[in-house]
């Protein structure tokens, strides 16, 4: 291996800041797919169009709960490999998990589109908003492959030392995504589907231009014959567990959310609900590229039994996550109305739900980026067990419960408040968990 890949540089804030940042803009660019289909479609079709979008998000959810899956899991599996010099084997369990990916996307997305319209009204839509859910989601799951193979090339770009190439290719697909939404969607009037074609352009930029990497013999990770490994899948499986939950919990919970605001409030709140949850996820998915973007330097330190490195890594991420969880509150905080003039410039009802709301979600920010650290940093250290409890007990548990009894006792203040409730109590079991295991990994 090179000399001069991150796996043999110094370990300091600014190595790991080159290292992570671009991965972490990365992850913001990424979720703007959704995001900016919301923003025009809520301002060229409206309120019914993102409530649509909203309620197709959770089986898309499910669609990618695999691909992150196996991304962060079989990462933390090639990142070790390669730590322990074994760099043929890491290369073959690489290709073997491209095609897994494959395999698993094109099966559940055959099986969505053969039910879509009984999941979309079991996941609270009505009669008026199921033509917009079939058409936004029949496109956006035949786009399935494309996204599933841009979430795995992603990971593996980052483990490969290629991050900047990962950040330029979403800049890319982002910049498309966005241009085609507002030519699909505003002159051409194509609606939701406009909205979806866009998105799915983006995602074939991203999830095919990797392949020019990874056919490159010299790549630090390429393609070679794939090997069946039965024990090592399941390990990924297990690594990367705590991802596939976050994923499928993501789709619960906004389940959820558009179930209760339905009830309380009707569609006008399950839009509302949805810009939130947007705008939410661009402030925190600055902490999933952190999580994603130290993570092979992790893998590849426990490989090589450098525990010196690997607390270094460990005091150095908690000192970057403290501080972008200040920056990001204050932002959200600052520029909360701004924000919702993007979704809500010409409807002062929904501008004013969202105002309210989001000043009171914005206090997640404050304490989600580390639950999202610990779960990714236990999945770099191949302990699929403890991630995957961090993330169930942060989501399925805490969020869907907060979900489930706050509203009932606080009404709409409850749905808003469900969710700083599920970080705050989150971020202290995380810290817990990272003070019990710091004897057994050495950091």
């Amino acid at each position: 291996m090179s000399d001069n890949t991150i796996y043999n540089r110094e370990i300091n804030i600014r190595s790991m800041l080159a290292f992570t940042v671009p991965t972490m803009v990365r992850m913001i660019f990424v979720s703007m797919y959704s995001i900016v289909d919301g923003i025009v479609v809520s301002n060229f079709v409206g309120s019914l169009g993102l409530s649509a979008i909203n309620i197709v998000y959770p089986v898309l959810n499910v669609c990618m709960a695999i691909a992150f899956m196996l991304a962060a899991g079989s990462s933390a599996i090639i990142g070790k490999k390669l730590g322990e010099g074994k760099k043929h084997e890491a290369n073959s369990f690489m290709s073997l998990t491209v095609l897994l990916n494959l395999a698993a996307i094109i099966i559940l997305a055959a099986a969505f589109l053969c039910f879509d319209e009984q999941i979309y009204m079991l996941l609270g839509s009505d009669e008026q908003l199921l033509p917009y859910c079939v058409e936004y989601g029949t496109i956006m799951v035949l786009g399935g492959p494309f996204w599933a193979m841009q979430v795995l090339f992603q990971s593996y770009l980052v483990t490969a030392d290629r991050p900047h190439l990962g950040l330029g290719l979403s800049i890319c697909a982002g910049l498309l995504n966005i241009v085609l939404d507002i030519i699909l969607v505003g002159p051409l009037e194509m609606g939701v589907s406009g909205a979806a074609l866009a998105s799915v352009a983006g995602m074939m930029i991203a999830g095919t231009v990797p392949l020019l990497v990874f056919f490159n013999k010299n790549s630090v990770i390429h393609f070679e014959k794939p090997r069946w490994n039965g024990a090592e899948v399941l390990k990924s499986i297990g690594n990367g567990s705590s991802e596939m939950v976050s994923n499928l919990a993501s789709a619960v919970t906004t389940t959820l959310f558009n179930l209760q605001m339905m009830a309380l409030i009707g569609e006008k709140g399950v839009a509302a609900i949805s810009a939130i949850l947007y705008l939410q996820f661009i402030f925190v998915a600055i902490f999933f590229g952190f999580a994603s973007g130290i993570a092979p330097v992790i893998s590849y330190n426990y490989g090589a039994q450098n525990h010196k490195n690997i607390r270094k890594l460990f005091v150095i991420s908690i000192k970057i996550v403290a501080a972008f969880s200040v920056v990001m509150f204050v932002v959200a905080e600052a520029l909360n109305r701004t924000l919702g003039l993007i979704f809500a410039s010409q409807d002062p009802v929904l501008l004013e739900l969202m105002v309210y709301g989001f000043r009171i979600i914005a206090i997640s920010v404050l304490f989600s980026g580390t639950s999202i650290f610990a779960s990714g940093f236990f999945t770099a250290l191949n302990n699929g067990k403890i991630s995957a409890l961090i993330s169930m007990l942060r989501t399925f548990v805490l969020e869907a419960g907060a979900l489930l009894i706050m509203p009932e006792l606080m009404g709409i203040d409850g749905v808003w408040w469900a969710l700083p409730f599920a970080e705050t109590t989150a971020a202290v079991i995380a810290i817990f968990m990272m003070l019990r295991y710091r004897k057994v990994y050495g950091y």
